[in-house]
């Protein structure tokens, strides 16, 4: 009898651990730039941010950064903190090669993903251009051995692709693994209403997989067709509803 109850103890626990409140990063990196270039998503962030703490119990962290050095020492003080977050959220420029990390410093995303290997994230959300694409999520699984999954455009991404991404964080932060039909509404929904394309990559399926990089060709030339979407869905409306 004892021994059943140590083992139903034991299950209890484990299902108390397992529904632990999953952890939130928003990172803005060269914060300044992204100012200037109309591209900061500060207001929908702390919308994400506030909802996921409220809703869910998320811990949340939300940092700009302006400077390599800036980086440097924000990293450092989560790191010391034994701060780890299981969803991170980047906003940067990039490109297929690598992103901005800050005003002095372009990195690529091999280099980019030892920086935030300590933080051990689970899924990665980059709102970035070309962060979707094979060798960018390539280098980042590679990294990080926690990392499960990664959303992120595999073309230019846009302001409005931004917010919308950031409205998705406080589902991917309650769901640690996220349903393929809801993953398949929020591409759809991104390119009926930005024009861009949304990526999932998950490390079980396309970690060192080289067939996943078709999709890079596919993104591509789907690109000049999907951007024009929105504009088409508004005039069926306006014509249908006058």
């Amino acid at each position: 009898m004892v021994a059943k109850r140590s083992r139903t103890s034991s299950a209890k626990s484990f299902r108390k651990a397992s529904r632990a409140p999953q952890s939130l990063l928003i990172l803005h990196l060269d914060a300044g730039k992204l100012r200037t270039d109309g591209l900061h998503l500060d207001e929908v962030a702390q919308f994400s941010g506030v909802l996921s703490s409220i809703a869910f119990g998320a811990p949340v962290a939300m940092e700009d950064t302006a400077s390599r050095h800036h980086l440097h020492e924000k990293l450092a003080g989560l790191v010391t903190a034994g701060r780890t977050f299981d969803v991170i959220v980047i906003v940067a420029h990039s490109n297929a090669e690598g992103i901005r990390i800050a005003s002095d410093r372009f990195v690529t995303w091999d280099v980019f993903a030892a920086y935030l290997k300590p933080l051990k994230p689970r899924r990665l959300l980059l709102v970035a251009c070309k962060a979707g694409r094979w060798d960018a999520g390539e280098a980042l699984f590679a990294s990080m051995r926690q990392l499960r999954r990664i959303f992120a455009c595999p073309v230019n991404a846009s302001k409005d692709f931004g917010a919308l991404m950031l409205f998705a964080v406080p589902y991917v932060v309650a769901e640690r693994r996220p349903k393929d039909r809801h993953v398949t509404w929020s591409q759809i929904a991104s390119i009926a209403v930005t024009g861009k394309q949304v990526r999932e990559g998950r490390r079980t399926t396309d970690k060192g997989n080289p067939d996943s990089a078709v999709f890079d060709l596919i993104a591509d030339l789907a690109n000049p067709v999907a951007r024009e979407v929105p504009a088409a869905l508004v005039s069926v409306a306006k014509a249908v509803f006058g």
